[in-house]
C-alpha cells in the first residue's frame, strides 16, 4: 500500500462546468489504470480525467457550484487529501465573450452537463376507451410483453401499434365489463366524428362551392397561359429573371460594391474584434520577451494553442507559426541562459521549469545539473591557475630585486597568505556550488523539475559528479596547504593555520548540512585531517630547526647554578622550543571539528609522527650538547698549566671560556636536561592533553646518560692523563735516593704537587659542576692511587728510610683523597701499603703520627677545600 495521493496545486482555480483543470501533487497514480476517483467539488470527473504523470492529471469540471476539494482516490494509495479549492460558478460563454478563465470553444459533446437542444414537449393521447390509467405498480411486466409481442409497439401512434400490448399495459387489471363498455365508448366517438365531418359539409356548402369554381377559373387560366406561352415558359421567365437582374446590377452596382466592400470591412473587423488575443500574440509575446516576463509569455502560448492549435484557418496557421518560431527563439534563449554561469539556482530552476512548460525537447533540469557541475570544476581549476600566476609573478619579482632579509621574510609571510586565499577561495567556491547543486539534484529526483521520470542510472552519476568535484578540491588543496616551501613566523604560520582549518571546516559543515552521500564528505574529512597532521609535522619540524640551530646560539654565559652545576640557556631554550611547539599545535590542530576524527587516536599514524619527531627533537638537542662538548683544539688543555686554572674569576671567563670548562657547563646541561627538563617537558605533554612520549623520553635519558659518561671520560683523558704522567718524573726528581739510616721528616714534593693538582681540579668542577663535581675528582684520585700503586709495585725493596718515606707517602696521600676514594683507588693504596715492610718500632709510628698531624696542621686549608664543598670554604 503507497502514500495516499495529495493535491496541493491546480490551474485554474474558478471556472464554469466543463472547464479544463490541471491538477498537481504527488503520488496521484503509478498509471492512468491506478487512477479510480476524481472529484471536484464533489462531482465526478473521472470520466473527463486524463493521467499525465504521478504528479500532474488534466480534467474537467462537472456541474458543481461553490467552492470544494480535490479529491484523488487511486488503488495503490486509497482516497486522497487536498490543500487547494476550485470554485465552480454557472454562466453562459460564448466566442466572443471575455471571461476569467480559459474556456475552450469546442467542447466534447459526450459531457452530461454540456449545453442540450430544446426537445419537443412529449405528447401524451388520452385513453380511447375512456378508462384511467393503472399506475406503475399494477403495470404488465415490459419484458413479457416483449416476449408476446416480439414486433409490436403499445404506443398509439406507431406503426406496429398493437392493441393487445396497450390493454395489458394500460387495464391489465380491468374488468370485462368496464372493457366492454369502453368499447362502446370508442364506437361512439368514432361515429360522432363521422357524423361532426358530414355536418360540416352542410354547412359550409356556400364555401366549397366557391372553391369549386375558384378552382375551374384557375384551370381555365392555365390552359390560357398555355395556349398563349406554350407548354414550357420557364426560358422567358428566366429570360425576363436575368433582364430584370442586369436591370437591377446596372441601377445598383454602386451601391451594391460599396455595401460589399463594407460588409468585408466589417466582417473583418468583426474577425479581428473576435480574435484580437491571437493577432496582438506575437507583439505581445516580443514585448513580454522583452521586460522579462517569461511566465505570462508561457501562459498566453499555452492557451493560444488550447484555442487555435487545431485550427484549419490558413490565416490562424500563418499567425501560430510565427509565434511558434519566437517561442522556439525563446526556448533557445532560456536554455542558453540556463546553461550561462554564474546563475543562481532559483534563477536556473525558473528557466527549467519555462523550458518544461514550453515542451523542451530534452531533460532541462539534468542539462542544468551536469553543467553546474561543469562549472564547478573549472571554478576550481580558475582558483588554482589564479593564485599560481600570482605565486609566479612574486617570485618573479623577488628574483629580479635585491632585497633585505626582512623584505624577504616579508615575502615569505605574503606567499602564506596567498596560500590561504586560495584555500578559503576555492572552500568558498565548493561550499557554494554544491550548495545550489545539491538542491538542484534533489528536487530532480523528486520530479519537481523533470518532465518525465528520471533514469535511475542518473542517481550513480550524480554520485560521481559529487566526488569528482569533491575530489578535485582536495588535490588542489593538497597541493595548496601541502606543498613545501618557507614557512612564515610563529605567530604567521598559527594565524595561517587556524585560517586555513577555519575555511576547510565552514566548507565540510556545510556540505555535512547538505546530507551528502558519505564518500565525499569522507573525502574532505579527509582533507582536514591531513591537514591537521601536516600542520603538527610543520610546528615538530620548527622546533626540531631550532634545537638544531643552538649550536651556533650557545654563548656559554652561565645563566643560573643549580643542583646540577653552571648551567646555560640551553636547556630552557629546549624546552621553550618543544613547548612552543606543543601549545600552537593545541591551539591550532588539536581541536577536533564536528564528524572530525581525533587526532591522537590510540595507534594512529599522527600519534606515531608526534612520538617520532619529539624524539628526533631531543636528541637534535643531545647531539647540539654533544658536538658543543666534544668538538676542540686540543692545545686548549696545554696552554694553561692545572695550577693556575683559577687564576681568573669564572665570571670573568664566561665569554671566553677554555674548553675544558665548556665541556664541564656541557655536562651540567646535559645534568639539568635529563633530571628536571624531560620530566617538564613531560607534564607539559600531560598539561596539553598529548600521550606521553615515554619512548622518547627514555631514549633521551639514555643518550644524555651516555653523553654524560663520554664527557667524564674525555675530560679525564684529558685531564687526569697530564695529571698522572707528572707523578713518575716528581717522585725521583732531586731527593730520589736515601740513606738507609737517615730520618724521614715529611713527604716528597710530588706528593704536594698531586694535592694541589687535584685541588685545582676539584675548584675547576666544582666551580661549574657543583655537587656533581665529586665524579670528576673521584676518577681522577682513582687514576692517580693506580698509577702510585703501579710505581710502588716496579720499585725494588726499600731499604728502612725509604720503606718509612714510602709508607708517610701514601698515608699522606690517602689522607688528603679520603673523601673521594673509590673502592677500587682504596684497594689499590691498600695494595700499596701491603707491600711497603710495616713499621717496626714504637718511635717509628709515633714519629709517623706526628708528621701526619703536622700535615694535616699544614695543609688545613688544603684539605679542606678538597675533601669539602666550596659553599663551606
Amino acid at each position: 500500500m503507497g502514500p495516499p495521493p495529495v493535491v496541493t496545486g491546480i490551474s485554474p482555480k474558478e471556472g464554469p462546468p466543463g472547464t479544463r483543470v490541471t491538477i498537481r501533487g504527488e503520488f496521484l497514480g503509478t498509471s492512468a489504470t491506478d487512477l479510480i476517483g476524481l472529484k471536484i467539488c464533489g462531482c465526478e470527473c473521472l470520466l473527463s480525467a486524463e493521467w499525465k504523470s504521478k504528479n500532474k492529471i488534466v480534467a474537467r469540471s462537472g456541474p458543481c457550484k461553490g467552492r470544494g476539494d480535490i479529491i484523488v482516490t487511486t488503488r495503490s494509495g486509497g482516497e486522497g487529501t487536498s490543500t487547494v479549492q476550485f470554485r465552480g460558478y454557472h454562466e453562459s460563454i460564448g466566442p466572443v465573450k471575455e471571461s476569467a478563465v480559459w474556456v475552450e470553444e469546442a467542447a466534447p459533446p459526450s459531457l452530461p452537463w454540456g449545453r442540450r437542444p430544446m426537445s419537443p414537449t412529449a405528447y401524451t393521447p388520452p385513453d380511447p376507451l375512456g378508462l384511467s390509467t393503472e399506475g406503475d405498480d399494477c403495470k404488465f411486466p415490459e419484458d413479457e410483453l416483449n416476449e408476446l409481442f416480439p414486433d409490436g409497439s403499445g404506443k398509439l401512434c406507431d406503426e406496429n401499434f398493437q392493441p393487445g400490448w396497450y390493454l395489458l399495459e394500460h387495464h391489465s387489471n380491468t374488468s370485462f365489463e368496464d372493457l366492454k363498455a369502453g368499447m362502446v365508448f370508442l364506437q361512439r366517438k368514432v361515429e360522432g366524428q363521422k357524423e361532426g365531418q358530414l355536418s360540416f359539409l352542410k354547412a359550409n356548402t356556400g364555401a366549397v362551392m366557391d372553391q369549386l369554381d375558384r378552382l375551374v377559373l384557375l384551370k381555365n387560366m392555365y390552359e390560357d397561359d398555355q395556349r398563349k406561352n406554350g407548354k414550357e415558359p420557364l426560358p422567358s421567365l428566366q429570360a425576363a429573371i436575368e433582364e430584370s437582374i442586369s436591370l437591377a446590377d446596372s441601377l445598383f452596382s454602386e451601391i451594391l460594391s460599396r455595401k460589399e466592400n463594407a460588409d468585408k470591412t466589417r466582417e473583418a473587423l468583426s474577425l479581428l474584434t473576435r480574435h484580437k488575443f491571437l493577432f496582438q500574440l506575437p507583439a505581445s509575446i516580443d514585448k513580454n520577451i522583452k521586460k522579462k516576463e517569461y511566465d505570462l509569455v508561457v501562459n498566453d502560448y499555452t492557451r493560444v494553442k488550447n484555442l487555435f492549435g487545431n485550427t484549419d484557418v490558413k490565416l490562424f496557421q500563418k499567425i501560430l507559426g510565427e509565434i511558434d518560431k519566437k517561442i522556439e527563439d525563446l526556448k533557445q534563449n532560456l536554455y542558453t541562459r540556463m546553461k550561462t554561469m554564474p546563475i543562481n539556482v532559483q534563477e536556473q530552476t525558473k528557466y527549467i521549469r519555462l523550458l518544461i512548460s514550453l515542451n523542451w525537447e530534452g531533460d532541462a533540469a539534468w542539462t542544468a545539473i551536469i553543467t553546474r557541475k561543469e562549472y564547478l570544476m573549472n571554478l576550481m581549476n580558475k582558483v588554482r591557475d589564479h593564485f599560481k600566476q600570482k605565486e609566479e609573478q612574486e617570485s618573479g619579482e623577488k628574483g629580479r630585486r635585491k632585497a633585505k632579509e626582512s623584505k624577504e621574510a616579508e615575502s615569505e609571510g605574503s606567499w602564506s597568505a596567498g596560500r590561504g586565499a586560495w584555500c578559503a577561495a576555492a572552500s568558498g567556491a565548493l561550499a557554494a556550488e554544491l550548495h545550489a547543486l545539491w538542491p538542484l539534484a534533489r528536487r530532480y529526483f523528486a520530479g519537481e523539475l523533470a518532465g518525465a521520470p528520471s533514469e535511475p542510472q542518473r542517481h550513480a552519476d550524480l554520485k560521481e559528479m559529487i566526488t569528482a568535484a569533491v575530489q578535485q578540491f582536495s588535490e588542489h588543496t593538497r597541493a595548496c596547504l601541502l606543498a613545501g616551501g618557507a614557512a612564515p613566523p610563529s605567530d604567521a604560520l598559527r594565524a595561517r593555520l587556524l585560517a586555513n582549518l577555519r575555511s576547510l571546516r565552514e566548507a565540510y559543515e556545510s556540505l555535512i548540512k547538505l546530507d551528502l552521500p558519505s564518500q565525499p564528505l569522507s573525502v574532505v574529512e579527509k582533507v582536514i585531517f591531513d591537514y591537521r597532521v601536516h600542520g603538527m609535522t610543520v610546528f615538530l619540524q620548527r622546533a626540531h630547526k631550532r634545537v638544531k640551530g643552538l649550536v651556533d646560539k650557545e654563548t656559554w654565559k652561565i645563566q643560573e647554578f643549580s643542583d646540577y652545576g653552571a648551567v646555560t640557556d640551553l636547556p630552557q631554550l629546549l624546552e621553550t622550543h618543544l613547548t612552543d611547539a606543543l601549545s600552537s599545535i593545541h591551539k591550532c590542530v588539536y581541536a577536533t571539528g564536528r564528524r572530525e576524527t581525533p587526532l591522537f587516536a590510540e595507534g594512529s599514524e599522527p600519534l606515531n609522527i608526534l612520538q617520532k619527531h619529539t624524539q628526533q627533537i631531543l636528541l637534535a638537542f643531545v647531539s647540539v650538547l654533544q658536538e658543543l662538548a666534544l668538538q676542540h683544539d686540543d692545545q686548549d688543555f696545554n696552554t694553561t698549566s692545572l695550577s693556575v686554572a683559577l687564576d681568573q674569576p669564572l665570571g670573568e671567563r664566561e665569554a671566553g671560556a677554555r674548553w675544558q670548562q665548556r665541556l664541564l657547563i656541557a655536562a651540567a646541561n646535559a645534568q639539568c636536561t635529563r633530571r628536571r627538563t624531560l620530566p617538564r617537558l613531560a607534564a607539559a605533554f600531560e598539561s596539553f592533553e598529548f600521550p606521553k612520549p615515554v619512548l622518547a623520553l627514555q631514549t633521551t635519558k639514555d643518550a644524555l646518560s651516555n653523553l654524560e659518561s663520554s664527557i667524564a671520560e674525555t675530560y679525564l683523558e684529558h685531564k687526569g692523563d697530564p695529571l698522572v704522567g707528572t707523578i713518575e718524573p716528581s717522585m725521583y726528581m732531586g731527593r730520589h735516593k736515601i740513606d738507609p739510616d737517615a730520618i724521614v721528616d715529611d713527604a716528597r714534593p710530588y706528593v704536594y704537587e698531586i694535592i694541589n693538582n687535584l685541588i685545582a681540579v676539584h675548584a675547576e668542577v666544582d666551580s661549574i659542576c657543583g655537587s656533581a663535581c665529586s665524579r670528576y675528582v673521584r676518577d681522577i684520585s682513582e687514576t692517580v692511587c693506580e698509577e702510585v700503586s703501579r710505581l710502588a709495585a716496579c720499585a725494588p725493596a726499600p731499604p728502612r728510610a725509604a720503606a718509612f718515606r714510602a709508607r708517610l707517602e701514601t698515608s699522606l696521600l690517602r689522607l688528603a683523597c679520603a673523601a673521594h676514594l673509590t673502592r677500587k683507588a682504596e684497594n689499590y693504596l691498600v695494595e700499596t701499603l701491603a707491600s711497603i715492610p710495616p713499621l717496626e718500632t714504637e718511635e717509628e709510628k709515633q714519629r709517623m703520627d706526628m708528621i701526619i698531624q703536622d700535615f694535616k696542621k699544614r695543609m688545613e686549608l688544603q684539605l679542606s677545600c678538597l675533601n669539602c664543598d666550596i659553599e663551606t670554604i
